[in-house]
């Protein structure tokens, strides 16, 4: 199994500095499991998915058959779990290292729309696998086109 650089480096700061207790990289939702909130959360794709089409002209969801699909398909980089007194801290983190700066597609435009997508399923995988409402959701990526940053800025107002 092969772990990358920058999911080695978020895993030791989510263990080291964030206390994390509990750290998985490649963390996946099982087919096996009951998953809840299955109205609320279509609902919330459903809605995403309007906003982000009508507004920017994203489509987030290509060709999806529903949130179980969105669901099942999902895998974030890293999840980290801190027991502290009476709190649960969780965090969901992304990682991405492309050479030549964050790329996700052919178009500037539709590597906004992957990584806004990456944030709305990491959030519906933590209240749909785990019940949680609140949580951290990271995106890291050591590098950047300003072009893509100032999409991401404007399509996250």
């Amino acid at each position: 199994m092969k772990i990358e650089i920058g999911e080695s480096l978020v895993l030791s700061w989510l263990k080291h500095i964030k206390g994390c207790q509990m750290v998985q990289t490649n963390w996946k939702v099982s087919s096996q499991w009951t998953l809840g909130h299955m109205d609320e959360l279509e609902k919330l794709m459903e809605r995403s998915s309007a906003f982000f089409r009508d507004k920017y002209g994203y489509d987030l969801y290509k060709g999806s058959s529903g949130i179980k699909q969105v669901l099942t398909q999902a895998e974030i980089d890293l999840i980290g779990v801190s027991f502290e007194t009476e709190k649960l801290n969780v965090y969901a983190v992304e990682v991405a290292f492309h050479e030549g700066g964050l790329n996700y597609g052919k178009t500037k435009e539709e590597t906004a729309a992957r990584v806004i997508k990456k944030f709305i399923r990491a959030a519906m995988c933590l209240y749909g696998c785990f019940d949680i409402r609140h949580g951290t959701i990271i995106f890291a990526t050591p590098k950047i086109n300003p072009a893509v940053m100032k999409i991401g800025r404007a399509s996250c107002r």
